[in-house]
């Protein structure tokens, strides 16, 4: 009897189990899942530095994870529940590497089917490093009437390190500094950028240190003319026709006291000694104690025209009276003939329209006078002699 009734329990119970695990199967089914864009980690990336090699490019990487188990367990998996990684310690070389997936993080009950892509590509370079100077870059201008003088960068050189096919292709380190409407020194610090030769901004490199100091003096500044500086005299028989200069005038800075005292700015001496032609000369400027020009690399350019010397007659046929506004006068033969000398193309080329004769009558009373016979010109000429020199004058 104890035997018959425990055969019917035993069946009992595996009945039970057999209901259960239909209604299990019928409620809570074991379904396929496809987890979608699980980020795939990177490990042991400190291991590729070791071997001289670093990442091209650090980007996200993603798959898709497909596990198989009960509706209730696999339904609640998300990507951030997974933890999928490649480990880097199995780079050896530069150039493309496929690095297999791994999967941690499933349930228990939840079993991995596939990962798609089950590897993912990386692309590994060669370390390089180089150093190179800092440029700084000006953005704006300064105040109207002040001046910079050279920026000067903190430390002048940096270490650019990187994969080597990005470290080839820098051309340039640039501080940026903005200096409008500035008009005292400046002191900042900036980033150092890596740029290529469009200058356009490396990615990817490190630049060490990555911030500099820029210094800029910034100080009153104004516009002055330059007058070049001649010592000798040519050959007998020619003389200095022009003289001309480039730039006509520069930017000074320094001392606001030493600045209202200057009028111009000289050229360093040219000595034509001996010269019987033209001669061009690049020199610098002769600039007093604590000036400086704005534009430091700056010279002067002089052209000189020298020429044979010659001499001609010019005949004037009137003769100006001045000083005797309101007055009646009469100039008794008013012709006369100047003799000038200068530069052989001004002598050949002048007339009587370059050349004023007059008398001065100024504060004289009606009568009759001899008065001396002045001339004048704006030519590069000297008058040598006048005849008459002097003339009859009649003041009524």
């Amino acid at each position: 009897m104890l035997t018959k009734n425990f055969t019917i329990k035993l069946l009992s119970l595996i009945l039970a189990f057999l209901l259960w695990l239909y209604v299990i199967g019928e409620e809570n089914p074991e379904i396929p899942y496809e987890i979608s864009n699980v980020p795939v980690k990177l490990v042991n990336v400190d291991t590729l530095e070791k071997k001289g090699l670093t990442l091209l490019e650090e980007k996200g990487y993603t798959v898709n994870v497909k596990v198989r188990g009960r509706r209730s367990d696999v339904l609640n998996i998300a990507a951030q529940n997974i933890s999928a990684y490649a480990d880097l310690s199995r780079v050896t070389s530069k150039g493309i590497n496929v690095i297999p997936v791994r999967i941690e993080g499933l349930p228990k009950n939840v079993s991995l089917v596939s990962v798609i892509p089950p590897e993912i590509k990386v692309d590994v370079d060669t370390i390089a490093k180089i150093q190179m100077p800092v440029t700084v870059k000006i953005v704006g201008n300064v105040m109207d009437g002040y001046a910079m003088q050279p920026a000067v960068p903190t430390p002048g050189e940096v270490m650019v390190v990187g994969p080597e096919s990005k470290v080839n292709l820098v051309k340039n380190v640039i501080a940026q500094v903005n200096v409008s409407y500035k008009k005292e020194d400046i002191k900042i610090s900036v980033p150092a950028v890596a740029v290529d030769r469009e200058g356009k901004e490396i990615k990817g490199v490190t630049v060490t240190p990555n911030l500099v100091e820029v210094y800029i003096p910034v100080s009153k500044s104004i516009r002055v003319p330059v007058t070049p500086k001649i010592f000798g005299k040519p050959q007998d028989g020619y003389v200095v026709a022009s003289v001309n200069v480039l730039p006509e005038y520069v930017y000074i800075t320094g001392d606001e006291n030493v600045l209202n005292t200057i009028k111009s700015i000289n050229t360093k001496q040219i000595d034509i000694t001996g010269l019987t032609g033209p001669v061009t000369e690049t020199v610098t400027f002769d600039l007093p104690d604590g000036v400086k020009l704005v534009k430091s690399d700056i010279t002067a350019k002089v052209y000189i025209d020298i020429q044979k010397l010659a001499t001609k007659d010019v005949t004037i046929t009137n003769v100006e009276v001045k000083g005797a506004e309101g007055k009646s006068v009469t100039v008794q033969n008013p012709e006369v003939v100047v003799t000038i000398s200068g530069p052989e193309s001004v002598v050949a080329g002048a007339t009587s329209t370059d050349f004023t004769a007059y008398v001065d009558a100024s504060n004289l009373s009606p009568g009759n006078y001899t008065l001396t016979v002045n001339v004048s010109t704006k030519l590069n000429v000297n008058i040598i002699k006048i005849r008459p020199d002097k003339v009859s004058v009649t003041i009524q």
